[in-house]
């Protein structure tokens, strides 16, 4: 997808942004900043093994650049966007009448896993709205920045909302229906308007808040026409706009959520479906706000499946919204991490560069500590703050669940907020095992290598080895102690970790990478599917034999009596395929690019 960073971007600035969207492939080739490994004693007069060595750094480097980020950019949001990919195949492609409940959606009340993916898609198109679209570099008079961005993001909604009316195209052909029929709401189309929404007001937000260099502080709360500004020794008078505001800088990223919220509380308590009994009747789908809306605004002709509603209509769109919301709150705290980061990187570098000729190896080392002592803790706040923060809000939805339930087709509040916070917890620990915890193994690393060189130099000051200690440590026996049996356990459990985490990365991955694509490759698959017979028609009824897919799961999976499990193997075989399929398209660098 497109890349909404500024041309006037600071060069310096060398952390790629995030996708701006779940279903977005803005991945570029992710550079490798290892530093090349050092040649052995014995290879540097050699002239084939610095080829050898560079052939192999290349090889090493090729490999990387498909399974890692850049230093600056979360892997976890890029494995929730493939995990989110991967269970909505998974839990569509559900057959037979025994399926799993917690892989099916409900019919109306209710929250199981395959609830949890659309929120998720919502939930990182605002997350990553904030690593994308930033502050203007240069806030000059007559700056066109933000009106750029704002058609940028205008046009990016428009194609992804286009996107999902070729699918609803397709949706006629697959169900016999007139094109005076046609449904307007969809996935791809709530993702396009509620991106369109968030991304304008994080503009807003950007040109308007409250900036950071300005903290907060009593004197804003005093109304005072004019200040003193003292800049480099000159003063100047600079009118201050006042406690009000003021108000409004701080609290305008907040007037969105409240108002979407406030307008989707009166909606629901004070309509009345034609023929019920009464108001507000979330529990019966008939006479739900959702279906007042949705039979005025669109007509029961233009719903899923002409339904009474439609999923993702009209009502149920201002609280998708707070999905988005949410996400890009914690998209915020993203670019905080980030420019953390940077910043104490930026501070050793320069620490190191000022003090290269006169610093010891040791004084190298500690530093090399220090500094990742402090990243690792950075990433530790931010995964605590982030843990908890998804719990609150899950504990928070399923609390006042008890008053409003948890309705997906609604799109209650409190099913926007519990699946905002499932989303987060996700995120959360993907960031713990996948960003947060190689840092961690890095520091260990670190010490292990200062501690060494700390213990060699006080032996080389207090003992020199003799001639007959090293004969007396050759001719002493090695004491087993099952020692080889737990040298291999921990040999396999090293090899069965690090490729597992390698699969997952490649896996997940690839399917973040190239999302809009997988998605829609799966929803034209089953659509096709359901067009092509898999069987003669009944002789006797004359009604046509089973589609394509329902006929492949009844001859395979279906055919054993191991119940809801036929199901779920057929699922994950139809994912897999979807699955070989991304990561050929990543390994040869295509990406379905909007």
């Amino acid at each position: 997808m497109a890349d909404h960073t500024s041309p006037h971007r600071d060069h310096d600035h060398n952390d790629d942004p995030q996708v701006l969207s779940p279903v977005s492939t803005n991945t570029a080739v992710h550079k490798d900043t290892a530093l090349p490994p050092l040649p052995a004693h014995g290879d540097a007069a050699s002239p084939d093994a610095g080829v050898d060595h560079g052939q192999a750094a290349a090889r090493a480097g090729a490999l990387k650049s498909r399974l890692a980020l850049s230093a600056n950019r979360l892997l976890s949001l890029d494995l929730l966007r493939g995990l989110a990919i991967l269970v909505m195949i998974t839990c569509n492609a559900q057959m037979g009448d025994n399926a799993f409940w917690i892989l099916t959606h409900p019919a109306w009340i209710g929250f199981t896993i395959a609830d949890t993916v659309f929120p998720s898609f919502l939930f990182i198109t605002g997350c990553t709205l904030p690593l994308s679209v930033r502050a203007d570099p240069n806030p000059t008079p007559g700056n066109n920045y933000y009106r750029n961005n704002a058609l940028r993001i205008l046009k990016r909604s428009l194609i992804i909302w286009g996107l999902g009316v070729i699918l609803n195209l397709y949706g006629l052909v697959q169900l016999h229906v007139a094109a005076d029929q046609f449904r307007w709401p969809g996935v791809l189309n709530r993702i396009g308007f509620c991106y369109l929404v968030v991304g304008w007001m994080h503009l807003v937000v950007l040109a308007y808040g409250r900036k950071p260099e300005r903290p907060l502080s009593v004197g804003y709360l005093f109304r005072s026409n004019k200040a003193i500004d003292v800049k480099g020794g000159k003063k100047e008078e600079v009118v201050d706009q006042g406690a009000w505001p003021w108000f409004v800088r701080v609290t305008l990223p907040y007037y969105l959520p409240v108002g979407c919220l406030v307008i989707w509380l009166i909606c629901t308590y004070s309509v009345q479906v034609e023929g019920c009994e009464r108001r507000a009747m979330i529990e019966d789908p008939e006479c739900s706000p959702q279906a007042y809306f949705d039979l005025k605004i669109f007509g029961k002709a233009h719903t899923y499946r002409h339904l009474a509603f439609d999923p993702e209509g009209s009502l149920s769109t201002l609280t998708s919204i707070l999905n988005v919301w949410l996400g890009w709150y914690i998209g915020c705290t993203v670019r905080t991490l980030n420019a953390q980061v940077k910043q104490v990187t930026s501070d050793f570098k320069a620490h190191r560069e000022a003090t290269a000729a006169s610093t010891s190896e040791g004084q190298i080392l500690a530093d090399n500590v220090l500094e990742q002592e402090t990243l690792v803790r950075i990433h530790t706040d931010h995964l605590n703050n982030w843990f908890w923060l998804g719990l609150l809000w899950t504990f928070t939805g399923w609390l006042f669940s008890l008053g409003l339930p948890l309705s997906k087709p609604s799109w209650t509040a409190t099913f926007a907020v519990m699946s905002s916070g499932v989303s987060q917890t996700a995120l959360a620990v993907l960031f713990h095992k996948f960003d947060a915890q190689p840092k961690a193994k890095r520091l260990e690393q670190l010490h292990r290598e200062h501690q060494a060189y700390l213990s060699n130099n006080q032996l080389s000051l207090h003992h020199r080895p003799l001639p007959q200690d090293a004969e007396h440590s050759a001719a002493t026996p090695i004491r087993s102690n099952y020692s080889s049996a737990l040298a291999l356990y921990f040999q396999a459990d090293h090899f069965l970790r690090h490729w597992f985490r390698r699969s997952v990365i490649v896996v997940l991955g690839s399917m973040g990478r190239n999302a809009i694509l997988m998605y829609m490759c799966s929803e034209l698959v089953q659509g096709t599917c359901s067009l092509i017979p898999g069987g003669p028609k009944d002789p006797v009824t004359g009604e046509a034999g089973p589609d394509l897919c329902s006929a492949a799961f009844k001859n395979t999976w279906g055919a054993l009596d191991i119940g809801g499990w036929a199901s779920l193997f057929y699922s994950l075989g139809f994912a897999a395929l979807h699955v070989l399929l991304a990561i050929f398209l990543d390994h040869k660098k295509w990406y379905f690019k909007v």
